[in-house]
């Protein structure tokens, strides 16, 4: 499934967008603005308050009887436009947020207020949509993954940190929320700071080498045009000789979160480097040789037993998060393609990280990362009861975390197939 924070973000869909955009006369990308603060605010205080048995209680209960509302499009609508001045505490959105934010309720809508640029009724109405779109996600979420509400609290306390820390910066929250918010934020900033100081230790070795491969260059080129010609008093003829080109050897992106492969080149395929798969459905793949797709795509094949893992050796996520980066997702995809046609092919995503920061947080960031990938599979077709995720933070080391390289190694995302 994906994870709870990427789940928070795709929330406020287009449709929601656009009635809440047609009824406060704001523009689209402030009521858009308005929700990337109020869903995490909101998350981040509902996690926040997870170790509290009443107040969960209350909360699991809401979600549930939110998440069975037949027709919550029509109901969001109805929210969008009762909230005038302030928000409605009668209604039992309107009620949830005052038993949320208490005497802070009014504070929070001037945040919104003044961290999106409308006006505060606009605010109101948007607090007012953004809190059963919230709670309709969790009841959704303890049904479909069948958890009580200590199940339910367990989870939250998980994505604590990363709830908190996707609050954005320059969004003002309730006084007595600073010191968890802050610790949250600088524990998950924290991390971040550290895989951005290693990746600018490394910047600058790029434009050097390319620096003194052109000086080279120009070098071999002036020595090629000041060559002496030496005249013999006779000619041999001889066979010129083959000249073979070098590959040309780009510089390594750098991931974040995974461990790279290079995909060989000279292979059999429609593209060098590159082979063609044909799947049953006579569903064509064209992936990278060597890559984790061929290699899951072999081992189905091959009808081994015992299981294998396989490294997502091309996935990558944003600095300190759990959202895949665009180019990560053609392997992802590819994958899920090779698994919805073999149907008794089950996988567990397994997170990990290097021993950087916080065991916590590292923990919860892992299971994240793998929710997410596996929450892409599920989205491709693949039934969810045959794929699992854990995360298993800087457990299960298979490189030296003394070591950039070895640290490097360690961050990854692996699929374990049986």
């Amino acid at each position: 499934m994906a994870s709870m924070l990427d789940s928070f973000r795709e929330l406020a869909s287009p449709a929601i967008l656009s009635i809440l955009t047609r009824q406060t006369n704001e523009s689209e990308s402030a009521v858009s603005r308005a929700f990337s603060a109020a869903i995490p605010a909101i998350g981040a205080m509902i996690a926040n308050r997870s170790d509290d048995s009443g107040f969960m209680k209350e909360l699991g209960d809401l979600a549930t009887r939110t998440a069975a509302d037949p027709d919550p499009l029509k109901s969001i609508t109805r929210l969008a436009t009762s909230g005038g001045t302030g928000i409605d505490t009668t209604t039992p959105s309107g009620s949830f947020l005052s038993s949320l934010f208490g005497q802070n309720l009014s504070g929070m809508i001037d945040s919104v207020s003044n961290y999106a640029g409308i006006r505060g009724s606009s605010a109101a109405s948007i607090l007012s949509v953004a809190a059963p779109l919230v709670l309709g996600y969790l009841g959704r979420m303890m049904r479909s993954d069948n958890l009580t509400t200590a199940g339910l609290a367990d989870r939250l306390r998980a994505h604590r940190n990363q709830l908190a820390s996707a609050v954005p910066l320059g969004f003002e929250m309730p006084e007595f929320f600073h010191t968890p918010y802050r610790a949250a934020r600088t524990a998950v900033d924290d991390s971040v700071r550290r895989v951005q100081a290693r990746e600018a230790d490394t910047s600058w070795t790029v434009p050097v080498l390319a620096l003194i491969g052109l000086l080279g260059l120009g070098g071999l080129i002036w020595w090629a045009s000041h060559k002496p010609v030496i005249e013999t008093s006779r000619v041999e003829q001889t066979q010129p000789m083959a000249r073979t080109p070098l590959p040309a050897t780009p510089a390594p992106e750098k991931e974040v979160g995974t461990t790279g492969m290079t995909p060989p080149t000279g292979t059999t395929g429609t593209v060098p480097g590159k082979v063609t798969r044909t799947l049953p459905g006579n569903v064509v793949l064209t992936i990278p040789a060597g890559g984790a797709a061929d290699r899951l795509y072999d081992y189905v094949t091959s009808k081994r037993t015992g299981g294998t893992v396989i490294t997502l050796d091309m996935v990558k996520f944003t600095n300190g998060s759990a959202m895949v980066s665009p180019a990560s997702r053609e392997q992802i995809d590819n994958v899920a393609a090779i698994l919805k046609a073999y149907p008794n092919t089950n996988v567990t995503v397994a997170g990990y990280t290097d021993n950087q920061g916080n065991d916590h947080s590292n923990m919860a960031l892992s299971k994240a990362r793998a929710e997410a990938v596996a929450g892409r599979i599920i989205a491709r077709g693949v039934p969810s009861d045959r794929v699992h995720s854990e995360g298993y933070g800087s457990q299960k080391a298979v490189g030296d975390n003394t070591t950039d390289a070895g640290r490097e190694q360690n961050r990854r995302v692996t699929l374990e197939v049986k």
